[in-house]
């Protein structure tokens, strides 16, 4: 069987198991996922999004918001250290996906330096070639580059005991999930060097807010909005963390946890 057959199967089967689940979970496009995959889910469920036609699949608009709540928060991050924007500020993207290139792509017209890395060299030339000024690094040392801000959007658990003593920088803010690797370690030893954390899914939020609202009928403006409400939501994290001595990392965690238990599903403002 040809890799596409064998592929569009997998969706497939994947759809099937996801019936069965009976609405408890609905998935969408995530890495390395396209619109004709999601295609095939439908075929045997409704509880998929980002199929061919939707907004969510038009543009990579869900990467793009994915992209602008990374770009908030590190806006809000930098703020939260005193700093009014981002021009001249170095920020080191690690991963040019579509979500990567996104966020490169606000950062550079906000006027970023862009520091970038990815295993895909033709992605790395891209990026270069877009934005002007934009420098190369090793993708398995970007996390030690000399900058101000890290984002991490490849894949998780970047931040380990050994490459958080690694760290340049005065900001950790990003899109990969779980980029903690032996959590409260790495938690700790960024607070103890005064590296400020950015929880990944609070940043990370704006694919998933895209989506829920775009079922509940919304359009891109109104999506747009609802995403930017990101740096409230972040804000709210640091201000917790401060007033209660505790790290940003548990602070997300306490906020989130609170949330669940009240039964509140809009907090993005």
């Amino acid at each position: 069987m040809k890799g596409e057959a064998l592929r569009a199967l997998r969706f497939r089967a994947l759809g099937s198991c996801l019936e069965r689940l009976n609405g408890r979970f609905v998935t969408g496009l995530d890495l390395g996922t396209t619109a004709a995959d999601m295609d095939q889910i439908r075929m045997e469920t409704a509880y998929v999004t980002d199929t061919t036609g939707s907004l969510g699949a038009q543009d990579d608009f869900t990467a793009d918001m994915t992209a602008y709540g990374v770009y908030t928060g590190i806006v809000t991050s930098l703020r939260h250290l005193g700093t009014a924007d981002l021009q001249g500020i170095s920020v080191a993207v690690q991963g040019l996906g579509k979500v990567g290139h996104a966020l490169c792509r606000y950062l550079h017209a906000a006027g970023a330096r862009l520091i970038v890395a990815d295993v895909v060299p033709e992605r790395v030339q891209r990026a270069l070639v877009q934005f002007s000024g934009a420098i190369s690094a090793d993708p398995a040392r970007i996390h030690a580059a000399d900058c101000r801000v890290f984002a991490p959007c490849a894949l998780g658990g970047v931040l380990t005991p050994a490459t958080v003593e690694e760290l340049r920088c005065s900001i950790v803010a990003g899109a990969a999930n779980n980029q903690l690797s032996e959590r409260q370690l790495v938690v700790g030893r960024m607070q103890a060097r005064g590296i400020l954390y950015a929880p990944d899914y609070v940043l990370s939020a704006g694919g998933i807010i895209s989506t829920a609202c775009e079922l509940q009928g919304a359009g891109p403006d109104l999506i747009r909005q609802k995403v930017a409400g990101i740096a409230g939501t972040l804000s709210k994290v640091y201000a917790e963390a401060a007033r209660s001595g505790i790290s940003t990392a548990d602070a997300a965690d306490r906020l989130a946890e609170a949330i669940l238990r009240s039964g509140q599903t809009d907090q993005t403002q």
